[in-house]
């Protein structure tokens, strides 16, 4: 007697039932032995074989059958069940290197993995910054405040995808960077006659023309002055009168004046500390500079180089010079009262 098998399914994610037939027409009378990897299992005309709680693997599912006048047949069968895979797949992100601030698109690309469910969207997760839909958005990485140069952080970007029954993620990296912070500018030294506080006409031309094409190049950049007097000189508050008096020429809004917010100003005094080094605008002859019966300073005048206000014009975002303690912005300083220096 001929005896083959036939299942329903050869390969299965664990949970169907399997159903085993034995093929052709077998003789009345015919006793059926099933067995599931050598231990008997019944001898129905078929056997279902359960895979719900199976581990995966093959399994080994054999018949015996005999019969009266005829020889003893025996056959076998192999059902495969399959284990449960979870989603694969990758992330990629455009760009890959930002500059904090910036925004980078995230990719995914996951398939199936074995015997899941349906692939749920991509949930996102960053080590640091922020993930928005399929963004990445990279405002909120710190950098080191003191540190002035350029700085780069990698940000690992996590993407899970569930399939119901479990997650597969794949991850990214992002280079985010902070550039170097631009340094403060430094323009020439206002110079002052003795024991005088009054912007000359010179000084005025450092304040109206050279420091206002940084002023009007990056509108909230900060000017800081710094006062400072010789030590013969023995007017009281003689160095913050004069970074006041420089602050409210270009802040007053008003006659020659200009009008860069007080608030962006910073004043202060040094009295006789001269550890800045000089830096000096001599006017001399120039065409065009008239000064005030007392006011010219010769660029001769050694004594005149401790007189002075130190200009600077600090970019946004950039490290301001060293500074003597005490230093306010010139709106508390109350410069406005000044008006426009004449």
């Amino acid at each position: 007697m001929g005896l083959s098998l036939s299942a329903s399914q050869s390969s299965v994610c664990a949970g169907p039932t399997v159903t085993i037939s034995p093929s052709g027409q077998l003789p009345d009378g015919a006793k059926l032995q099933w067995n599931i990897g050598g231990e008997a299992a019944g001898q129905s005309p078929t056997l279902d074989f359960p895979t719900s709680g199976k581990n995966a693997g093959s399994y080994n599912i054999g018949l015996k059958v005999s019969a009266d006048g005829y020889n003893d047949a025996s056959a076998d069968t192999t059902v495969t069940v399959r284990g449960y895979q979870p989603p694969s797949g990758t992330l990629g992100a455009s760009p890959s290197e930002i500059y904090v601030g910036d925004k980078s698109t995230l990719s995914p690309d996951f398939k199936a993995g074995q015997c899941g469910g349906t692939l749920q969207p991509a949930a996102f997760q960053a080590s640091e910054g922020s993930v928005s839909g399929a963004q990445f958005d990279s405002t909120g990485v710190a950098f080191d405040p003191n540190d002035t140069s350029e700085q780069r952080k990698t940000v690992t970007v996590t993407a899970s995808v569930s399939d119901g029954k479990g997650t597969g993620t794949a991850q990214t990296q992002i280079v985010v960077k902070k550039r170097a912070n631009p340094a403060a500018k430094r323009l020439p030294d206002i110079v002052f006659a003795a024991n005088n506080a009054r912007v000359n006409n010179c000084a005025k031309r450092v304040l109206l023309e050279e420091l206002k094409t940084y002023t009007d190049s990056d509108t909230t950049g900060t000017v800081v002055l710094i006062g400072h007097k010789g030590e013969k000189e023995k007017a009281a508050d003689l160095d913050s009168k004069r970074a006041k008096n420089a602050a409210a020429v270009i802040s007053a809004g008003s006659g020659i004046c200009t009008a860069f917010p007080a608030a962006q100003i910073q004043v202060g005094a040094a009295g006789t500390d001269q550890s800045a080094d000089f830096q000096p605008r001599f006017c001399g002859t120039s065409a065009g500079i008239h000064e005030r019966s007392g006011q010219a300073v010769k660029e001769n005048d050694e004594a005149a180089k401790p007189r002075r206000v130190e200009v600077w014009f600090v970019p946004t975002n950039g490290k301001p010079p060293a500074e003597p303690q005490g230093m306010q912005d010139a709106a508390a300083a109350g410069v406005a009262s000044l008006g426009c220096p004449k």
